[in-house]
């Protein structure tokens, strides 16, 4: 009995020890998260039949009420439901899909539109494109053309087939000719399917890009374009057909340098030229209002999307719409305004298969014990603590890395303390306000202005359609214009609402979203005016140089058509961010009678520059750049200059009080992710 009972006992402590450390390991989830799919959806339907139900999208779980007090991370940045939207409005879209084979039927929509789509309103002709080097100083084409379109404009090799004809070529008879555009470029079809041989621009000239070169890295889609001269493309477009001079004096700043453009600007722009309640082209000067110039920013990463609860940099939209991505196809002036608001039901397709996007693995070893050391940092290591950073204002949370763009590690998600439900890993739902954030705040304010935000609101891109009382659309000139009066007169508050508001407010402006950080390692340059080249500058603010250049490839035998260099040799995985140089920088009145460091830029760009300085912020219609039609002005747009407009480096300096050790930790920790 006694052996019996000893034996029983060591069967039962056993047991029981058993039992203490699986429910150890149970409550004790690892630091660092090594899913390779990163999309929720994307992961969850990974292997599984069309039938599986989605799980619930986590980034509707970020609503009023979802916060925790005493909680590390503190949500601001809600989710509005533009599916299911709140009374008194009623939805006017299609369900989302509900399980993995709707989603995939999405995914695979989605991807086609922005491979083979122009959306955008197309400013040259195939044949013009063709001539192109003309424009570089050829006599004759050379036969690395297309790799030079490349290396001049920053652009990527497309990963699928995307053709133009050759000029004597019939596209509708050589499945749209035998040329290869790049990544970015588009040959336009009819709405009967047939090439037109028109050329235009795409989404992914500003969201996709490559790091590493084809043999070094495959192709992953989502990746802003850190390279792109948007100015530099639409100016030799336009040159190109000669007939598109004429757009050169546009007041449209395309860029002022690589991997960054003012495409936001276009919500400046829009109510100038359409009814923004129809979206029917009748220009008018009564809903605009060019008070403020938004500045440079950089595209976000597409595969971002998943987990933002906010759409654009400081939050000013639910990202359950589509519409405000549509701004360049309804300015496309070939569409009329009903075939504009249908674009909705395309832009939810291309809106999943953002969603469905995973970033790119860290391609080298990772010193595991030191990323683990990172993430306890990351989401404990309060940057106030000790008195440190006493003249920033501390936001909510508990002042750590993750209180702002929150939470990734699995062991933290699963901790209430932390997160009030563990499927918010990942999501990043806090904007940081400008009095602590501290970084440019001229993107911040392109819609300080309470007109513009009306003029929004109560537009088709707010979603006014689902407002019971918005009626029928008025389409013809005569009405449109009738119309705007007393839509103008909402405006500028001297009369009652006239088209009814939609649910996708554009809230007041207060700061900036704190991205997500899934694929950091791979998104250099940093802020939201890719103004800072490392990881490191980011959590060093002193080490951040204020004029900069990147390395560059081979020029032609010319001497011209250097692009940025994508290769592993140019990028610092050690401190994460492309390796450059830093330029000399300060003011020498003798030959900059302007702008710091203006000795790099041509004098036309300098004028411009400095009149940007003084005015922009007042008036957006003073933020222009010249064409960039001189070799010098090229290459001057190669060197970021942090003393331009909208373009500061300053901000983020609350990470002045890490140790240089913590930050490698950090850095080692954004390898995992």
């Amino acid at each position: 009995m006694r052996l019996h009972r000893s034996r029983q006992w060591a069967f039962s402590s056993s047991l029981l020890l058993a039992l203490v450390v699986t429910r150890a390991e149970a409550a004790d989830p690892p630091l660092l998260d090594v899913t390779a799919n990163r999309s929720p959806f994307g992961s969850a339907c990974q292997g599984q039949p069309d039938s599986t139900l989605l799980p619930v999208d986590p980034r509707t779980l970020v609503v009023p009420g979802v916060n925790k007090p005493g909680a590390a991370v503190q949500f601001n940045a809600y989710w509005v439901d533009l599916h299911n939207p709140p009374p008194p409005f009623v939805t006017t879209l299609a369900p989302n899909p509900k399980n993995c084979g709707e989603f995939r039927a999405s995914v695979a929509r989605g991807k086609k539109n922005i491979e083979t789509r122009a959306y955008f309103q197309p400013f040259s002709t195939a044949t013009a494109y063709y001539t192109m080097y003309t424009l570089w100083g050829y006599l004759f084409r050379p036969s690395d053309f297309d790799e030079q379109v490349i290396k001049r404009y920053g652009m990527s090799k497309a990963p699928f087939r995307n053709p133009y004809p050759m000029p004597w070529e019939n596209p509708n008879l050589t499945n749209g000719g035998s040329g290869q555009l790049p990544l970015g470029l588009v040959q336009e079809r009819d709405s009967n399917g047939r090439w037109t041989g028109a050329i235009g621009s795409t989404c992914s000239g500003c969201h996709d890009s490559r790091l590493g070169t084809e043999s070094e890295s495959g192709f992953v889609w989502g990746r802003s374009n850190d390279a792109l001269d948007a100015g530099l493309i639409q100016s030799d477009m336009f040159r190109s057909t000669v007939v598109g001079n004429v757009f050169q004096i546009a007041p449209v700043p395309w860029s002022v340098g690589r991997g960054m453009s003012d495409a936001i600007g276009i919500v400046d722009l829009l109510p100038a030229l359409f009814d923004m309640d129809s979206l029917a082209l009748v220009p008018s000067l009564l809903e605009y209002f060019p008070t403020h110039a938004g500045g440079m920013s950089r595209a976000p990463n597409w595969w971002y999307r998943a987990f933002k609860t906010r759409q654009f940099w400081d939050g000013a939209l639910t990202s359950d719409n589509v519409r405000s991505e549509m701004a360049f196809a309804v300015a496309n002036l070939g569409r009329n305004a009903a075939e504009r608001r249908a674009l909705t039901a395309e832009f939810e397709d291309n809106d999943n298969f953002f969603v469905s996007m995973s970033p790119p693995a860290y391609p080298k070893a990772i010193n595991t014990a030191l990323a683990e050391q990172g993430a306890v940092l990351f989401h404990e290591r309060d940057l106030w603590a000790n008195g440190a950073n006493a003249t920033i204002p501390k936001t909510p949370g508990n002042g750590s890395c993750a209180s702002c763009h929150g939470v990734y590690s699995p062991r933290y998600a699963a901790n209430p303390a932390y997160l009030p439900d563990p499927r918010l890993k990942g999501i990043s739902g806090v904007i940081t306000p400008i009095e602590t954030i501290r970084t440019d705040p001229a993107r911040k304010d392109l819609m300080a202005d309470e007109r513009k935000r009306r003029a929004w609101n109560t537009s088709f891109l707010a979603y006014n359609d689902e407002h019971p009382n918005h009626g029928p659309f008025y389409d013809d000139p005569i009405s449109s214009a009738l119309r705007r009066v007393p839509r103008a007169a909402y405006d500028t508050g001297m009369g009652p609402v006239y088209s009814p508001e939609g649910p996708n407010a554009w809230i007041k402006p207060f700061g900036y979203v704190a991205t997500p950080l899934y694929g950091a390692w791979a998104s250099a340059p940093y802020f939201h005016n890719s103004s800072v080249p490392t990881l490191w500058g980011v959590l060093k603010p002193s080490d951040r140089p204020k004029v900069w250049k990147r390395l560059q490839t081979s020029t032609n035998n010319l001497g011209t058509n250097a692009g940025f260099d994508p290769s592993f040799a140019s990028y610092d995985f050690d401190k994460l961010g492309w390796k450059v140089t830093a330029l000399a920088c300060g003011d020498r009145p003798a030959n900059d009678p302007f702008i710091p460091c203006s000795h790099e830029m041509a004098t036309l760009d300098v004028l411009f520059a400095n009149i940007a300085n003084v005015v922009a912020n007042y008036n957006s219609l003073a933020y222009q750049s010249p064409p960039p039609i001189s070799q010098k002005q090229i290459n001057s747009r190669m060197i970021f200059n942090s003393h331009l407009y909208g373009l500061g480096n300053g901000g983020h300096d609350f990470t002045q009080s890490l140790s240089d050790s913590e930050r490698y930790a950090l850095i080692e920790y954004m390898k995992t992710l």
